[in-house]
């Protein structure tokens, strides 16, 4: 079969376990996102086994989020609280009470996973999560991918091995050179049983679809090379963002065309990522609209603009001007002493005091350096040029928001992250790789 298990280097989960904990300080708190099925279950017990033979004094604890989307999940909670009590592993259970959508379920869901588990961390002292994606996870996901016919290096790369969530979150996959066979094999010789959620063999999921198929198109070799070269052309494209792009206004870019015998590359993924983030979107551009782009670039002598994901993106000569549109931009509701974010560009903290008021000229300042129909549309899209809905506020403090880096943060764009932390301002994000995790086969 192409691209089979069989193909990628293997470990077993107690291998796993102790390649991660080697990585982690004395004295810390994992705690491990805690389901209940085989694979989480499986997680759990490797750890708890290696951690009792580290003399460093590694803390496990263990957090089930339930739902409520099946009636068996409170029975299934209960059930893991119990598995941790006579462990001796704190456990917490954050159940899910928010009023579920009509549609998109799963995709909420997620989404509420993650911020109750980020609550849970909080509330035990834990300084990273863990989560038991495996090796079959991550062929299924690049299949799936593939099936969409994303066939970018951002898609066939895969799962990454850390990632941060909400800016603060640091998330562990430890187990993505593991085989969910070996899990349950691992757990069956300790006699140790878990729950089968019967969603996992419904075909109706594009997941279970794949994953009863069987077949993977991307080896081994494919999906390790694909993660190597997405990293390098994160870092390829944060060195092309150091070196020739610059941000004259708050969330106004401009970046240098490249030299024809420059790295088109890593041009195109920095001006993708300017785009994103000046337009105040969490993804990256579509293949379509990046295609435009590049024929507006490749314009000798150009001067054109071309509007892109809430963004216009200007050539001026041999700049590309990257900022947001006019259109659209939401009402600035916020109360003195509150923060929101606004427009996915912004953090706004309101300060107590008399009321704003917004300078009706600050629309037509000049700015050294742009054009001024491109400064005056920047600064017009400012959050203090907004119509704020409120009263007692003095002043506004502003800080820009990467919306493209601000929910999820993946270890293969960390360069990345870093270089637009530095272009406008932000502070960095914190450090969330693990030494244990750079020992993994899958790790680059």
């Amino acid at each position: 079969m192409p691209g089979g298990l069989s193909e990628f280097p293997t470990i077993s989960p107690q291998e796993a376990a102790r390649r991660y904990l080697d990585g982690q300080p004395g004295g810390a708190t994992v705690a491990v996102a805690l389901s209940g099925g085989g694979d989480s279950v499986g997680l759990l017990v490797a750890l708890i086994e290696v951690a009792s033979q580290v003399a460093r004094d590694i803390r496990i604890a263990a957090i089930t989020v339930d739902h409520g989307l099946r009636s068996e999940s409170p029975d299934e909670a209960l059930a893991m609280a119990e598995f941790c009590r006579l462990r001796h592993i704190p456990h917490l259970i954050m159940p899910w009470t928010e009023v579920k959508p009509a549609t998109g379920v799963s995709a909420a869901a997620r989404q509420a996973r993650y911020g109750l588990l980020a609550e849970g961390c909080q509330r035990l002292g834990a300084g990273c999560l863990v989560t038991a994606h495996t090796l079959d996870d991550q062929l299924e996901t690049v299949e799936m991918r593939r099936l969409r016919s994303e066939t970018s290096l951002r898609g066939l790369a895969g799962i990454a091995p850390a990632a941060l969530f909400f800016g603060t979150l640091a998330v562990h996959r430890p187990f993505l050179s593991v085989l969910r066979a070996d899990i349950r094999r691992y757990l069956i010789e300790k006699e140790i049983r878990w729950f089968d959620d019967p969603s996992n063999e419904n075909p109706k999921y594009e997941r279970v679809r794949v994953r009863q198929a069987g077949r993977f198109v991307h080896g081994a070799a494919e999906v390790l090379a694909a993660a190597r070269r997405r990293t390098a052309l994160a870092g390829a494209a944060a060195s092309y963002l150091l070196e020739h792009a610059r941000m004259p206004l708050p969330m106004l870019f401009s970046l240098d065309l490249p030299p024809r015998n420059g790295d088109k590359a890593a041009f195109a993924l920095a001006l993708a990522t300017l785009i994103a983030l000046a337009g105040g979107q969490a993804h990256l551009p579509s293949e379509e609209q990046l295609e435009r782009l590049h024929a507006l670039a490749g314009l000798p002598g150009s001067n054109a603009a071309l509007s892109v994901g809430r963004t216009v993106v200007e050539r001026r000569r041999d700049v590309l001007f990257i900022g947001r549109d006019r259109r659209n931009l939401p009402t600035l509701k916020i109360q003195a002493g509150e923060s929101a974010i606004w427009d996915g560009r912004f953090r706004v903290a309101a300060i107590p005091g008399s009321p704003v008021v917004c300078d009706p000229h600050v629309a037509s300042k000049i700015v050294e350096g742009v054009p001024p129909r491109i400064a005056q549309r920047a600064l017009a899209t400012q959050p203090d040029c907004a119509a704020i809905s409120s009263s007692g506020i003095a002043g506004l403090e502003v800080s820009p928001y990467l919306a493209l880096f601000e929910t999820v943060l993946s270890s293969f764009d960390r360069s990345l992250a870093d270089a637009l932390c530095q272009l406008t301002g932000r502070p960095v994000f914190p450090d969330f790789m693990a030494r244990g995790l750079e020992t993994s086969p899958i790790q680059l």
